[in-house]
């Protein structure tokens, strides 16, 4: 009898989930997906190895300071180490605080709380809603750690824009459709409600690129979201401009996107921040890292070649900038950067260059670096805080781990003269605080104890 009744007691229980899990279809998914990402071996290990630090402040021993000799200035460079092991993100100013969005969209302030002082405080905050955890769940193992390594935050911004009471904070992300197992490139934006405790209202998407992209776009690499570009400038008091990489489609190792009008990808995009409304700016770009505008509407570029072929460019509407019909880098396979094999002597030729290394019928770079520098953002620097540098550009790289300080003459749009700053970190963002301190955003390391480090450069003479 004992028997029979624990028989009956355990068929209720199945048919009784049986009738509430198909009741419940959203509630299942909803603990699938909290048993496969928030709960799985992989993300506990990362959490209990990254390195995170309370609400309050990072530990002293994690903060530190050199002295760097340039032709003009004594530069004190302090170090604070990032709260959480994270790729990619965006750094700017909020106050008088220094804001971070990480690759993951953790939000923290690094607030200075005396002269040269700096400690994080984490913001409890919405995050944008990517679908990065299933993106890496459903790809990781099809892509390894580019998965989870490339797909995220790429920038942010922070500015005041005309029908809009308070600032607004954008960030661009890549995003993925769960259901077409494809990604699409965005822009989210939110309202900063109150700035000195930092409350934001939920993130919205202002713009997505209609072309969505699998990972087998390309071969070598599959998934070759290290080619995004993503970074966000304030065009005017409505619009925003947006650059998006070709993700490696560049006609040799995937179809080419960038010279093609039908999709966004190659691209400037100008974005209307209240109506979505959106248009193509400039094209024939390759992987567009940096992007400034001064005070005076100059627009500045910085973008990735193939090998041997970083540049520097000025921006101008409806410009064809080339790629990859001209480029005066060479074919990565003659230096693979992504699977390091030994240059081919026989393919130092980008096979698609129709101008002979010219660039003739298309806007001409200002410059482009015929060593490997991995150059990443820029930024015009407008201040007098550092002596002779005031109007210059300075532009931040990966590879050769420096800032790259030139001279440029507006009247022949002309680079005169040129300082490399050994940094001795990769370097993914730069911008200048409103009293002239620099502000750097370091890579993470390859360790999963190996954080991002935010970089501060101040002048040891004043």
């Amino acid at each position: 009898m004992h028997k029979i009744l624990i028989f009956v007691i355990w068929l209720i229980s199945i048919l009784a989930s049986i009738v509430w899990t198909y009741e419940n279809p959203e509630k299942i998914k909803n603990l699938k997906n909290i048993l496969k990402y928030d709960l799985s071996i992989r993300k506990i290990y990362k959490d209990l190895k990254s390195k995170k630090i309370n609400d309050e402040q990072i530990l002293k021993d994690q903060i530190r300071s050199i002295e760097i000799d340039t032709a003009y200035n004594h530069i004190i460079l302090d170090y604070y180490t990032v709260p959480v092991y994270s790729s990619y993100g965006g750094i700017t100013q909020v106050n008088n605080d220094i804001l971070y969005l990480s690759g993951d969209s953790d939000l923290f302030l690094l607030q200075e709380k005396e002269i040269n002082n700096f400690e994080f405080k984490k913001i409890s905050a919405p995050k944008i809603d990517n679908k990065k955890d299933i993106f890496v769940k459903n790809n990781e193992k099809k892509v390894g750690n580019y998965a989870e390594r490339f797909f995220g935050i790429k920038d942010i911004l922070v500015d005041s824009f005309q029908g809009f009471e308070n600032k607004l904070l954008f960030a661009s992300s890549l995003e993925y459709n769960e259901s077409k197992d494809c990604y699409t490139f965005g822009v989210y934006l939110t309202q900063i409600n109150n700035s000195e405790i930092f409350e934001i209202s939920e993130w919205k998407n202002i713009f997505s690129t209609k072309k969505c992209l699998t990972i087998d776009l390309t071969t070598n690499p599959r998934f070759a979201a290290a080619s995004a570009g993503g970074r966000i400038i304030k065009l005017d008091e409505n619009h925003i401009l947006l650059s998006i990489g070709d993700f490696y489609a560049d006609g040799v190792n995937g179809p080419a996107l960038s010279q093609d009008l039908t999709n966004m990808y190659g691209k400037m995009i100008k974005i209307n921040v209240q109506n979505s409304n959106n248009e193509i700016f400039s094209f024939g770009h390759r992987n567009p890292q940096g992007l400034y505008i001064d005070k005076n509407d100059n627009i500045f570029s910085t973008e990735h070649g193939p090998t041997y072929g970083d540049e520097l460019n000025y921006i101008s509407q409806n410009n064809n900038y080339g790629w990859p019909l001209a480029t005066f880098g060479t074919n990565y396979k003659s230096s693979d950067a992504y699977v390091k094999k030994q240059a081919n002597e026989n393919k130092k030729k980008w096979p698609l260059d129709i101008t002979e290394n010219s660039h003739n019928s298309f806007a001409k770079p200002l410059f482009s670096w015929g060593n490997t520098i991995g150059i990443s953002n820029i930024i015009v620097y407008e201040n007098n805080y550092f002596s002779k540098w005031n109007k210059n550009l300075i532009i931040s790289t990966l590879a050769s781990n420096q800032l790259i300080r030139m001279n440029f003459d507006y009247e022949k749009q002309s680079i005169i003269y040129k300082e490399n700053i050994k940094i001795g970190k990769r370097i993914r963002d730069i911008f200048a605080m409103d009293d002239g301190r620099i502000v750097l955003l370091t890579d993470r390391g390859k360790k999963l104890n190996e954080n991002p480090e935010i970089l501060i450069l101040s002048n040891k003479d004043l």
